[in-house]
Formats: C-alpha cells, structure tokens, sequence
C-alpha cells in the first residue's frame, strides 16, 4: 500500500517529484546566493553589505539553480529525457538539422509576435478608451541602452520562469493527474509566485486571476508546439514591450527610461494602476485575443514541424 502511495511505474511519483524540486531548487538558490555574497566581500570587503546585486545577476542566478536541478533530477529521479521538459532542437529522423533550427527559431518568433502584440493590443485599448496619454516618442543612446539591458533581463527571467513550471512542475503533474490540472495548478502557482512583487496587494484578485490567466496561455502553447520556444519567447516579449518599449510597470516593477512616454490615469480596473497592466481587466481581453490567435495557428499546421520530444503521457492530449 505505502509503495502504490510513493511509486508508480518504479519511480518516484510525479507529485513527491515536484515536492523535492521545490525544495532543491529553492536550496539551490540560497546556495548560489550565499556563494555570490562570499565573492562580493572577498572583492568589496565590509562594503558588501551595503552593495546590492545587479538584477541580471540575481536572474541568472535563479535560472541557473532552476534549470540545473529541473535537469539533474529530470535524468536521475524522473528517469525521463531533460528533451521533454520543452527546449530542445531534437524532431524526427527523417527531419534535416536545418529544418529543426528553422522550426525553433519559427517558434520563437511567433511567441516575440504574440507576446509583443498582446501588449501593443493592451496599449491601444487603453488610448482608445482615454485610460492613458501618450507625451512623447523618445529613443537615443540611453535608452536604447536601457531598453537592450531589460532584453538580457527578461530574457534569462522568463526562462527562469518558464522552465520550472511549464517545463518540469507541469510535465511531472501532466503524468500525475493530466493536462488540465497540471496546467490550472501551474497556473495558479505562477500566479501566486508574484505575490511578493510591489503593489500586488493594490488588486490582488484581479492580478491572481490575469497572471493564472497567462500561465493557463502559456501551458496552451506548451501543449500545442510541444515545446517551451513560444512560451519562453512570448513571456520575454510581453516584459519587454510592457516596460522600456511602452513605459509601463512590468509586474509591479519599473524599469526606467522608455520608448513611449505615457501618463495611465484611467480607473485601475482597467489599467492595473500600479501595478501595470497585469493588474487590470483590459489584460485579460488582450490575453483572450492572443489565446485565439495562437490557436488559429495552431489549427492552420504552423507548429507541424516543431520539434516533438514528448514522453508518452503527453502524446494523446493535444
């Protein structure tokens, strides 16, 4: 009875699996972080404590302790192929390896289009309806340095994102329970892992709902290219556009200088307030729109030849 509780096909349950890689991964962290503190004071001596950590750093070090143990556990407690958690370049035999770049790169280029096109849709709302004014268009080498830094930025964080939930939480839960509670479960987690971003509390049910909402998107497209490349690519694409394209806060989060100069003073509701679109109803329109959009892709045979990893549990449910 306790082996039928613990194991299912001689392994480790899925579910316990994704119990041991919350707390690895989160150990993994304190460890890195530890380790890059003892450099700062080794260089910096009694400074260091005063010293803050550039942002790209912190990311890189949460991307590096997540995907490590995703991978290490991937291989060694799922006994599964790391290919299946959604980045990689592998397809079918018969597939030429120039055909396999093309598909990924085709991939990660439909996500810049969505996840850019979703927030250009969420600012055009907003103008119509006299939520928010435009001062002024301004790029030059300032911030154009600005905007490339936030690029390197969100492009490390969503993969720090994207990897832990809608690649190895979800495909574990997907072999546990199935597709839609792993992607509904992994959504709202994604949801509540911004809980500590600033302003949250501003509109905390109208946030919970429109960020589970784009984890839910993100687990569609996981399911659909059968790979993580639109997912990671649309999640890098909507932080970049929502901050130092358009000058909205990214999740709570401003990120300075921007390409569009605007004013939101519309009714938070619709605006997020504070905490930037993702805090308001109009998001979830532009979500809805983006949800359809991808899956007319989807429907039309653009993914046909995206690179195809998946383990068994996951070839009957698209």
């Amino acid at each position: 009875m306790l082996a039928r509780v613990l194991f299912k096909d001689h392994r480790l349950r899925p579910l316990l699996r994704v119990l041991v890689y919350i707390v690895a991964a989160v150990c993994a962290q304190i460890a890195l972080g530890i380790f890059v503190g003892a450099v700062y004071q080794a260089i910096y001596g009694p400074r260091a404590m005063f010293m803050r950590t550039p942002v790209l750093l912190d990311e890189t070090i949460a991307a590096m302790a997540v995907v490590g143990i995703a991978v290490v556990l991937r291989i060694f407690l799922d006994r599964r192929s790391v290919a299946s958690l959604g980045i990689t370049l592998g397809a079918k035999m018969a597939d030429s390896r120039a055909r396999r770049y093309t598909s990924v790169l085709a991939l990660f280029g439909w996500g810049i289009l969505l996840g850019a096109g979703m927030q250009l849709l969420v600012f055009a709302i907003l103008l119509a309806l006299h939520q928010t004014n435009v001062f002024a268009l301004h790029f030059d080498a300032a911030v154009g340095y600005i905007v490339l830094a936030w690029m390197v930025i969100f492009f490390v964080a969503a993969l720090a994102e994207e990897y832990p939930l809608r690649g190895y939480i979800l495909q574990n839960l997907w072999e546990e329970w199935g597709f839609w509670p792993g992607a509904i479960v992994t959504s709202v987690m994604f949801a509540l892992i911004h809980f500590k971003n600033p302003y949250f509390g501003d509109l905390p049910w109208m946030t919970l709902i429109n960020i589970a909402a784009d984890g839910l998107w993100a687990c569609l497209a996981v399911l659909w290219t059968r790979s993580l490349w639109l997912a990671w690519a649309a999640h890098f694409a909507w932080n970049v556009f929502e901050g130092p394209v358009l000058g909205t806060p990214v999740s709570g989060i401003h990120t300075g200088a921007s390409i569009v100069l605007q004013g939101v003073s519309g009714n938070p509701l619709l605006t997020g307030g504070r905490f930037g679109p993702e805090g308001g109803a109009i998001v979830l329109l532009a979500e809805a729109v983006g949800l359809l959009a991808l899956y007319f892709l989807y429907r039309c045979g653009a993914f046909a030849h995206a690179p195809d990893s998946r383990e068994q549990y996951a070839l009957t449910a698209a």
